[in-house]
């Protein structure tokens, strides 16, 4: 089964609901962002000190990893959408679902210590967005408003995905 991809802004809920679609779905979880530092042996604030483009060509180095694996949900890294090379990779890794949480609240829920882009605060957040939103829009297969309860977002997902996705026993 081709996987399903998850892309959206950092703290859009895109891991959390990677693991918990997963379950429901019985496929395996890959998180893109502990992919690339186990693969670098460094945390990503660590390869951001390296600069943002050795951090960038690691990304897409796994999208094209990621890419040739079956019967997964991945969940990229909120910048995986903005390199145009990385595009391909992701259509031919699977299914691409855009998490659209609302903006403000993800300004209200994030801790920016461990994120280096947004290392400047929130206001960081917002000119992101708005740099992102439209390459997210574009890629995405489906959309999905992360505006609900966890579960009540899973569910959207599931009603939402092509037949293939949930022949069997989704729970």
């Amino acid at each position: 089964m081709p996987n399903i991809v998850l892309i959206g802004m950092t703290g859009s809920g895109k891991s959390t609901i990677g693991k918990e679609l997963s379950k429901r779905l019985h496929l395996s979880f890959v998180d893109m962002d502990e992919y690339i530092e186990k693969q670098a042996g460094q945390s990503i604030p660590d390869l951001f000190t390296k600069g943002e483009d050795v951090f960038r060509s690691l990304e897409t180095q796994a999208c094209k990893d990621l890419s040739g694996k079956q019967d997964c949900i991945i969940s990229t890294g909120g910048g995986a959408a903005i390199k145009e090379e990385n595009h391909s990779w992701l259509n031919k890794a699977g299914l691409i679902l855009f998490i659209d949480r609302p903006i403000e609240k993800i300004a209200a829920d994030i801790e920016t210590e461990h994120r280096p882009l947004l290392k400047d605060g929130k206001s960081a957040l917002f000119a992101l967005y708005s740099e992102r939103e439209s390459l997210y829009r574009e890629l995405a297969d489906l959309t999905i408003l992360n505006d609900q309860s966890l579960e009540q977002t899973i569910d959207l997902i599931i009603k939402q995905l092509p037949e293939r996705y949930t022949k069997g026993d989704v729970l």
